[in-house]
């Protein structure tokens, strides 16, 4: 069986140049990716590429959370 990646479709790729998502690197980044997540959640009812999209920048917050707080409590 041949997994292959999704080629995503024009609403997806909307979302991905409008807000590129990056690795966050500073608090500043980090509110304005949340920022980011408040406006497609305040938007009305999510599609399958909103939900892909939020789940890819859900990622990139956990990320950053789990390093910030690392790195402050000393881990």
């Amino acid at each position: 069986m041949t997994i292959g990646i999704k080629i995503p479709s024009g609403r997806y790729l909307e979302l991905i140049t409008a807000f590129p998502p990056r690795p966050i690197g500073c608090d500043a980044e980090f509110e304005l990716v949340q920022g980011q997540v408040n406006h497609i959640l305040d938007g009305g009812p999510l599609g399958a590429d909103e939900q892909e999209y939020l789940r890819l920048l859900g990622i990139l917050i956990y990320d950053y959370e789990e390093h910030h707080e690392s790195a402050f409590l000393g881990k």
